[in-house]
C-alpha cells in the first residue's frame, strides 16, 4: 500500500487509488499473445436444465445481511475517487438513480473514495424527499491506514458522525471496517469501538473488508457482530475460498460481498481470443489492478482457457432457454454467486449506465453443477494469487 507524509492522522484520508497503486505497480506484466485451441463440445452441453426464461422482467433479488435487505448486485463507487477519468457529480447521481430504478438498490462507497460519500448523500437525500420505496441503502467503509495506535473512541465517533452527515442518513446502514497493518494490534479494540456506536444507534450493521481469516475470527470471538465481509473474489482470485474463509463465513452467517468479479472486463468477450491488455489499455486504476490479478492467476493461455470455458457455458445457458443473452461476464458473476454459498452479493464498479441491463441479466439464471464444475476444472490449474485475502497487497506474500 502506498502512503503519503502527513503530520496529523485526522487530516489524512488516502484515496483507494493511492492505496492500490503500489500493488498494481508491483504486478508482473501479462503475456501479450492469445492462444487458440480446437472447439470441443463441453460435457455439460447434454445436461437437462430448465428452459424457463425470465428475460421479460428480471428482479434483482435481495439477501439478508443482519437487519438489512441488500440487493445481490451492489453499485460500487470507488470510481469516484479518481483514476477512472473525469466525471460530473450530476452524472454520477444520474447513474445511481438509473441503477436503483433497475433494481440495484444497494450502493457502496468509503471514507477514502474522494467525494463519493458526499455525492451519494445528495442522491440519498433526493430519494428520501420523494419517499422512494424501498429506500436505497448506502453502505460505506471505515478505513484505518496510519497512526493506528493513536486511534481512540473520540476519533472513531467523530469520523462516523461525519460520514452520517455526508451520506444524509440518520445512521449508517453498513460500515465495512478496514485495518491496514496487523502488526499494530489495535484492530480488535477499534472494531469494538464501532460496536459501541452500533449499540448507540449510529451504525445499523458492522462489516469488514479485506481482512484475513485469522483476524476475522479474532474480532468475532471478541464480540464484534460482523454480518458481511467485502473481498476481491472471482474466478481469477480464489483467496477467500482457498484460505477457508468462505466456509467459515457460511458457518458464522457472515455474507461475503465480492468485488472484481469480472476483472474490469477481462472476463468478457472483449478478451476472448485476444491479446492480454496492453500497457496503453491499462489506463484506469481498476484495469491495472485486475491485470495484476490475471497475471498471478497464470499465463495468458490459462486465462484464455477460462474465457473459452465461460463462453461455452454462456452458449449452453442461451441454448437451453435460461437466458437469451447470457455472456461471459454474466457467467463470471454467476460463478461467484453459485460456486460459493457464502457469497451474498457481487459488487459492480459504476462509471456509466452502459452495463445496467447486462448486470441485471445475471439474475435471470443459475449455473448447473456441471457448469460450475467445468469452470472449477480450469480454476484448479491456477498458480495464484497465493495466500489469504489481501496478503499480497499488504506485502505479506
Amino acid at each position: 500500500f502506498a502512503t503519503a507524509p502527513s503530520t496529523s492522522h485526522a487530516a489524512y484520508t488516502p484515496s483507494r487509488r493511492e492505496v492500490l497503486s503500489h500493488s498494481a505497480a508491483a504486478a508482473s506484466s501479462l503475456a501479450t499473445t492469445a492462444v487458440s485451441s480446437p472447439i470441443v463440445k463441453p460435457a455439460f452441453a447434454d445436461e437437462v436444465v430448465s428452459t424457463t426464461s425470465n428475460e421479460s422482467k428480471v428482479a434483482v433479488p435481495t439477501v439478508k445481511m443482519g437487519s438489512l435487505d441488500v440487493s445481490r448486485t451492489i453499485q460500487g463507487y470507488w470510481q469516484l475517487a479518481g483514476g477512472h477519468g473525469k466525471y460530473k457529480p450530476e452524472d454520477a447521481i444520474a447513474n445511481m438513480r438509473a441503477h436503483y430504478n433497475a433494481g440495484i438498490t444497494t450502493l457502496d462507497t468509503a471514507d477514502i473514495y474522494g467525494p463519493s460519500e458526499k455525492i451519494m448523500g445528495q442522491f440519498i437525500a433526493e430519494e428520501m424527499a420523494k419517499g422512494t420505496k424501498p429506500p436505497p441503502i448506502p453502505n460505506t467503509k471505515f478505513c484505518c491506514f496510519r497512526f493506528l495506535d493513536e486511534i481512540d473512541k473520540n476519533e472513531v465517533k467523530s469520523r462516523i458522525l461525519s460520514q452520517i452527515d455526508r451520506l444524509k442518513v440518520p445512521s449508517l446502514p453498513l460500515v465495512q471496517y478496514f485495518w491496514y497493518n496487523y502488526d499494530v494490534k489495535k484492530y480488535v479494540d477499534v472494531a469494538l469501538m464501532l460496536t459501541e456506536l452500533k449499540e448507540q444507534g449510529l451504525i445499523q450493521e458492522i462489516g469488514a473488508t479485506n481482512f484475513d481469516l485469522r483476524r476475522l475470527k479474532e474480532m468475532k470471538d471478541a464480540g464484534v457482530p460482523i454480518v458481511a465481509h467485502q473481498v476481491q473474489m472471482s474466478a481469477l482470485d480464489r483467496r477467500p475460498v482457498q484460505s477457508g474463509m468462505a466456509d467459515w463465513c457460511l458457518e458464522n452467517d457472515v455474507k461475503l460481498i465480492a468485488f472484481g468479479t469480472v476483472g474490469s472486463g477481462i472476463l468478457s468477450e472483449k478478451y476472448l481470443s485476444a491479446p492480454a491488455p496492453t500497457q496503453q489499455q491499462q489506463n484506469t486504476s481498476s484495469m491495472r489492478m485486475y491485470s495484476g490479478t490475471a497475471s498471478r492467476f497464470g499465463d495468458w493461455s490459462l486465462v484464455q482457457k477460462l474465457l473459452r470455458t465461460m463462453s461455452d457455458v454462456a452458449e449452453n445457458v442461451r441454448s437451453t432457454g435460461r437466458c437469451a443473452n447470457a455472456n461471459i461476464s454474466n457467467v463470471a458473476q454467476r460463478y461467484v454467486l453459485d460456486a460459493t454459498p457464502a457469497v451474498g452479493s457481487v459488487l459492480i464498479g459504476v462509471r456509466n449506465q452502459n452495463h445496467i441491463e447486462e448486470n441485471v441479466r445475471t439474475h435471470e439464471f443459475t449455473l448447473t453443477s456441471s457448469e460450475v464444475g467445468a469452470i472449477n476444472d480450469v480454476v484448479a490449474k491456477r498458480k495464484g494469487p497465493k495466500g489469504d485475502v489481501w496478503d499480497i497487497e499488504r506485502g505479506y506474500v
